[in-house]
């Protein structure tokens, strides 16, 4: 996907510098060895240089770019997945911002500031403030976040939920347009998916032969439809969730070597789902299974308190709207599913998938690297597998 020319790039910038107004304007990026890519297009940050009204500015700039070679595109998810992160950076964070003008700074939702995009037909842009200059980074210590660090996601995730029923409330117009752009994954709107979340289980089912996960794991697979849109349809209430709540769509911000702020990214899978879906994939996809023994129940209430909290802001009472009671209702519901997606999410970031479009990141050469592969593979989802079956969560599947 890294085909994209420095004429095609000088074009995306000079886009964004007429956005921005700018004047005799120049930029710098970073080569491209060094360019970040992720699963579905490419990252280059940017500095965009110039003159607003004869004076000298500065912009920080992050550019996503779609996949230019139309090979990546047959499918049709890329461009749904660029059309929603445009929506979301262009309209619908900028409307949670008007939401948050009088909020205590303390109580906002980080939103990074989006400058230009382009909606064209493999030509999708979006150009953000590159929070990396404000000194949010992301967390790589570890696979799995810490408790200062999951604490600090979940208090994010809870204001983004909240702030989704609270444009329900305060703009309906604006979250009837988001239901129509951020729809539910079923098998209807996104049967690809589906079909390699159920891969992914038969490939579980392979590595884990002869354990006692065997049956559980053949439920899941043979009822994956189900589970997957049970999350949506057996519910108690629904909001614009992110989608793909895990390590590395977040991004911290420290002060004397502490995470002080959470900034979350990436949300080309934002969907109407239950708010319990990302609560719970957040925690069993981003967290040992030593830290949930010790703090699962003190993650949930931290999640919620500051979910209730949020929405006091703007006079709305969480009772009326989605209290504690729904909340633990949808965590058993939306449970199988969230296993389902950590089981493709954790066989990705292991580095087991090695072939078709979308490809681990870790390149596994020699035969050692791939049978530890396997047991760090199958050593976390056993353990997520336990633990869910720990809290009663997955009862459902039996």
């Amino acid at each position: 996907m890294s085909d994209i020319s420095e004429q095609y790039l000088n074009d995306v910038m000079s886009n964004v510098a007429t956005a921005l107004e700018i004047k005799q304007w120049s930029f710098s990026k970073a080569s491209f060895k060094s360019v970040a890519q992720n699963y579905f297009g490419l990252i280059i940050p940017t500095v965009l240089r110039g003159k607003v009204n004869e004076k000298n500015v500065r912009f920080s700039i992050v550019l996503k770019l779609a996949p230019t070679d139309e090979r990546y595109r047959v499918s049709g998810a890329v461009t749904v997945m660029f059309a929603r992160e445009i929506f979301v950076y262009s309209k619908l964070l900028n409307k949670y911002q008007e939401i948050q003008k009088n909020y205590p700074l303390s109580c906002c939702y980080v939103i990074p500031k989006c400058y230009y995009v382009n909606l064209d037909y493999c030509k999708e842009v979006v150009a953000m403030q590159n929070m990396c200059e404000e000194g949010y980074k992301p967390y790589v210590n570890s696979m799995f976040l810490d408790l200062p660090h999951i604490t600090l996601a979940l208090k994010s995730l809870a204001k983004f939920h909240a702030l989704s029923f609270i444009l329900e409330e305060r703009a309906s117009e604006v979250f009837e347009e988001a239901k129509k752009c951020c729809i539910p994954l079923t098998e209807k709107s996104n049967k690809r998916y589906i079909n390699i979340l159920t891969d992914r289980l038969i490939k579980a089912l392979e590595k884990f032969e002869n354990t006692p996960y065997i049956a559980l794991l053949e439920t899941l697979k043979q009822k994956c439809v189900q589970f997957i849109e049970m999350a949506v349809n057996s519910v108690r209430n629904l909001c614009l969730c992110h989608g793909d709540m895990w390590k590395e769509n977040l991004l911290f911000q420290y002060e004397d070597s502490k995470p002080v702020s959470a900034c979350i990214i990436d949300y080309q899978t934002t969907r109407i789902c239950s708010p319990a879906f990302d609560v719970l994939y957040l925690i069993v996809s981003s967290t040992t299974t030593v830290l949930r023994k010790d703090y699962f129940k003190r993650l949930l209430d931290i999640y919620y308190q500051t979910f209730d909290d949020t929405l006091s802001q703007s006079n709305l009472n969480s009772n009326d709207i989605y209290s504690e009671e729904m909340f633990q209702h949808d965590l058993q519901i939306v449970s199988p599913a969230c296993l389902i997606v950590a089981n493709t999410a954790v066989w990705l970031s292991s580095g087991l998938q090695q072939e078709g479009h979308v490809r681990s990141k870790i390149i596994l050469r020699t035969d050692e690297e791939k049978m530890e592969a396997v047991r760090n593979y199958t050593n976390i989802i056993a353990n997520i597998i336990d633990d869910l079956t720990n809290y009663g969560y997955l009862e459902i599947v039996s």
